[in-house]
């Protein structure tokens, strides 16, 4: 391991500086608090696409499930959280100081033992902690910093200055222990950060879980990017695991409810639906849907070896089944008496079968919504899902293209 001292002030990020960023996807970045360069040029380029496509338009609601998320540490402005914990005779005293920035929240931990996260799984692979600090009184001391629970340490001397430190440290295996410090000396701690990689980036605050903060960013609707109900935003329920790659259904009480009502707000014979799925899984899963009533809008690889999906219709099996089930998945309604299902830009099914209501409830994502109810959960990992009006067969083709260059851009494309 190694360390590096260097006061690290507040960088700007230079993005809407260097380069074009168009109204809407800037209205979600700020929405959703992304800060990251390579995610908000991949969602600058996602919106100028569907608009050059001529598709932005009929967009209702759009998923990105962005994330620039980065700091794996929890509640890192403020050390009065259980998740952090002084032991063994060790002493926290949150917002004891002036910080860097000027604020009362540097955290003083003093009397010995040992001051800790809770515990971090990391992978194989190299990752950086990273944190502020100055002595509390007096002009030298030291501290012993570790990464893995204690068992292996890095002593770093501490000044009166705030000197940002960066401790390294490769894993072979899979390590599940806490980040923190034997307490040798009286000082003050502030702004900690763990993240993959040998360098520390500029700091990220986190006032929650990693989980919430990854949620709180996922559920925006790009078309519309408001925190309510009526703009269509995600309420996720059970549960869910949210990472850089997408969120991940646990596949038996887990959902998001996109609180729109195709009733409302689609037309009965100019409907879509898309769901980009990172997990090949064929049991009977439903990547997304609706059936209030009879009358249905899912999409579904197959249950019980039938065939069920479903635009604005009476449910009943139709169509193939087909495998994968991962990559992107539109099913579309353009008229009255057609359903078009493509999967990866080809068309797999095309159902001469006519349309009979729409749906009067909400839809959701990870199962369908049967009577306000979740049925069939899903286990699948999804990374994008949209919800409009019926598109062409160029236009199916278009989206494809564009989600697919959007995922490649994210790292995340299967």
């Amino acid at each position: 391991m190694s360390y590096l001292l260097a006061y690290n002030p507040y960088n700007t990020n230079l993005f809407m500086r260097t380069r074009s960023i168009d109204p809407a996807a800037q209205d979600f970045i700020d929405a959703a608090g992304i800060t990251g360069d390579v995610q908000q040029q991949a969602i600058n380029n996602l919106v100028k696409g569907l608009k050059a496509d001529g598709i932005w338009s009929k967009m209702k609601a759009v998923y990105p499930f962005v994330t620039d998320n980065r700091n794996l540490l929890s509640y890192t402005d403020t050390f009065s959280n259980s998740y952090w914990q002084a032991s063994s005779g060790g002493l926290k005293t949150p917002n004891y100081a002036t910080a860097p920035d000027g604020t009362m929240t540097a955290c003083r931990v003093y009397n010995g033992g040992y001051f800790q996260s809770q515990g971090i799984s990391k992978s194989v692979g190299t990752y950086v902690f990273s944190f502020y600090v100055k002595m509390t009184s007096g002009t030298s001391g030291s501290i012993r910093v570790f990464l893995d629970g204690g068992t292996s340490t890095t002593t770093v001397n501490v000044t009166n200055t705030w000197t940002r430190v960066e401790i390294a440290k490769t894993f072979a295996s899979t390590d599940v222990g806490t980040c923190g410090f034997f307490i040798d000396s009286d000082v003050l701690i502030w702004h900690p950060q763990l993240e993959l990689g040998s360098t520390a980036t500029t700091y990220q605050p986190i006032a929650t879980t990693q989980q919430a903060y990854i949620a709180s960013q996922f559920k925006y609707n790009l078309v519309n990017p408001v925190d309510s109900d009526a703009a269509f935003r995600l309420v996720f329920n059970g549960g869910w695991t949210h990472s850089s790659n997408g969120a991940l259904p646990n596949g038996t009480n887990g959902y998001a409810d996109t609180k729109l009502i195709p009733s409302s707000v689609l037309a009965q014979d100019s409907t879509h639906l898309s769901y980009y799925s990172r997990t090949n899984i064929v049991a009977g899963q439903v990547d997304m849907g609706v059936i209030s009533g009879t009358v249905s809008s899912y999409l579904i690889y197959s249950f019980n070896g039938a065939a069920f999906k479903s635009i604005n219709r009476v449910q009943a099996a139709a169509g193939n089944t087909y495998t994968p089930t991962n990559g992107l998945l539109i099913g579309n309604r353009a008229n009255s008496t057609n359903e078009k299902y493509y999967h990866k830009g080809s068309l797999i099914d095309n159902l001469t079968i006519s349309s009979s209501a729409l749906p009067t409830q909400s839809i959701y994502l990870g199962c369908y919504n049967s009577g306000n109810v979740g049925t069939l959960f899903s286990s699948k990992q999804t990374a994008f899902s949209s919800i409009g009006d019926g598109l062409t067969d160029t236009e199916a083709a278009n989206l494809y293209s564009r989600v697919n260059t959007f995922q490649t851009a994210l790292s995340r494309n299967v």
